[in-house]
């Protein structure tokens, strides 16, 4: 099976977020932090894949292919984000198993 053009469409639309710095505009103030996410993760290329990973874990569609929850995918991919840069962040409600495993 292929993807659908909605998975790709929103999953570039991700990826453009992420890599301009415009993804705490979308999720709000989960990553209301004073620094640069992308200036604290460019050297940690596990960190950046576990993020990617629990977006497309979080993704739902529908039997068409289309993207039901986008922007609760995204919010969680900013959870693990700011986690990662925050020590004294707390995901909740916190990341389930299934939500950071790579197949």
């Amino acid at each position: 099976m292929n993807l659908s053009n909605n998975l790709k469409k929103h999953f570039r639309l991700f990826i453009y977020y992420y890599t301009n710095g415009t993804l705490p505009f979308l999720v709000g103030d989960i990553l209301n932090i004073p620094v640069d996410y992308r200036e604290e993760l460019m050297y940690e290329a596990t960190s950046v894949g576990n993020i990617f990973t629990i977006y497309m874990n979080n993704i739902k569609m529908d039997e068409n292919g289309n993207i039901m929850n986008n922007e609760y995918a995204m919010k969680r991919a900013a959870q693990q984000i700011r986690q990662c840069i925050d020590s004294n962040y707390k995901v909740e409600p916190p990341f389930e198993e299934w939500e950071v495993e790579v197949s």
